[in-house]
Formats: C-alpha cells, structure tokens, sequence
C-alpha cells in the first residue's frame, strides 16, 4: 500500500500537464517566467531596475542567471545513522520530493528545447524510506535534510524521525527540468555570458 501510494506521487510530478497552443514552446516558456518581448505593449511599462531579463533574448546564445531552480526527486540507496554513539550503515530505499537550486548556463534552441549545463547542485529534501533490510514489511524512514551534489549524485545529510539520529546517506536525483523544461526557473537577472552572434536570431513572440 505505501510503495502504491509513493509511485503514484512519483508519477504525478513526473507528469507535466501539456496543453496545446498556438504560440511556440519556448515563447510560452517564456513569458510564464516573466519575460516581455519587445513588441509588447508592457515593454515600456517595466522600470529597467525590475527587469529580470534582458530586452531581447537570442537563440544559440549563452545565457546564466544568478542561479537555476528546479523541483527534484531524490533516491537514496543506503544511510548511515549515528545511535547510541555508533555509526550504522543501513540499505534502505527511500523516495521523496525537494527542490534543487543549481549554477550553470543554457541556450535557447532553434527547435524549442533549452539546452542545460548545469555544475553545482544543492537544496532541500524529505523522504520517505520504501525499504529496510529489503523487505516491505514496515516503513523504514521518515527523512529531512539537505544535499550537495554534481550531476545526477548526492550526498544526503539530515534527521531521520522514526530512528530519532542524524544521518547521511549517498544516492541520486531526478531533476524535473530534465523531464520538462518548463520547470526550469532562473532565480535573479539573466545576462549574456558573452555578447551574441550577429547572425543569432532574436526569440519572437509567435
């Protein structure tokens, strides 16, 4: 019953809800995240001190803001508690939901996908363990912590309610920006790392 209940909240934030419309992937992507074109007619409206973007944005140009954010999922495959003074390294499963906040650059492609490049990982988890010794037979832990990474791997470290103890534990994430780009949220302003083509071609509204 519980692995039941945590794959279908797996599924649900795995699945993002698609809605078809008349305008461009990225331009929809876009303007969710704030940015108005220049032909807008509340281009003027915005103070150049409010602006999170740049005025015009350009394909196959790099971009990176102060940091990246995402929703994630952590997987952790082994903890090691510290009880009654002793360090114990236990294999437990466990599954959760979190938000990652990451440093990188990326691209606005011509065939409206955003090409990430990300470098460091960190943010804020809970979850719950699915396993204990390999068996389903009770929940193995209720955890809450932080986490540091590179890539798709972690280093978990936090407290864990039903064993009472710190703990740390190695595993991995599924960043939701990996499965739509539609998660992907640049936090502060949003800069060229270095000017753009001049054949670069601007992002339009359309």
């Amino acid at each position: 019953m519980k692995s039941g209940f945590l794959l279908c909240l797996l599924l649900f934030f795995l699945t993002p809800i698609f809605a078809q419309e008349a305008k461009a992937p990225i331009t929809n992507y876009l303007l969710s995240r704030g940015y108005v074109f220049p032909d807008s007619t509340n281009a003027s409206v915005v103070p150049d001190s409010l602006k999170k973007w740049p005025d015009t944005l350009y394909y196959n140009t790099v971009y990176r803001a102060r940091l990246l954010g995402s929703p994630t999922i952590p997987i952790s495959f082994s903890k090691i508690e510290h009880i009654n003074g002793k360090y114990e390294v236990s294999p437990t499963i466990s599954i959760g939901y979190g938000y990652t906040w990451f440093t990188g650059d990326f691209i606005f492609n011509e065939n409206d996908k955003i090409t990430i490049d990300p470098v460091f990982f960190f943010g804020v988890i809970g979850d719950i363990g699915l396993q204990n010794d390999f068996s389903l037979k009770k929940l193995a832990s209720v955890f809450t912590g932080v986490f540091v990474g590179f890539g798709q791997f972690s280093l978990f470290a936090g407290y864990d309610y039903l064993s009472h103890s710190p703990t740390i534990g190695l595993g991995g994430r599924i960043d939701l920006f990996t499965v739509s780009q539609n998660y992907l949220k640049p936090i502060g302003k949003v800069r060229e790392t270095r000017r753009h083509k001049s054949v670069a071609l601007p992002i339009s509204d359309e």
